[in-house]
């Protein structure tokens, strides 16, 4: 679907814009809306192209890295 350029171009008679920028600032905006549509209906390009894979939030403890915590500074202390 593509925007009706003539119905939108008047909305932006107040901006200092050549017809070309005009009509290329619409075009954006109606690509970013578009986009906004698709996400609420579940069919953006992302999701539609993923594997249908079960997603957990508990991470796997075999790829985990342990760290041990790095010594306190005291006010005094400055590092390089």
């Amino acid at each position: 679907m593509k925007p009706d350029i003539n119905k939108y171009l008047p909305m932006l008679d107040g901006m200092d814009l050549t017809r070309e920028q005009k009509i290329e600032l619409i075009h954006d905006l109606w690509h970013i809306m578009q986009s906004f549509v698709d996400r609420a209906f579940g069919v953006h390009p992302l999701q539609q192209c993923r594997d249908k894979k079960e997603f957990s939030d508990l991470h796997d403890s075999t790829k985990c890295i342990e760290s041990t915590p790095s010594p306190q500074l005291s006010d005094g202390d400055i590092r390089p």
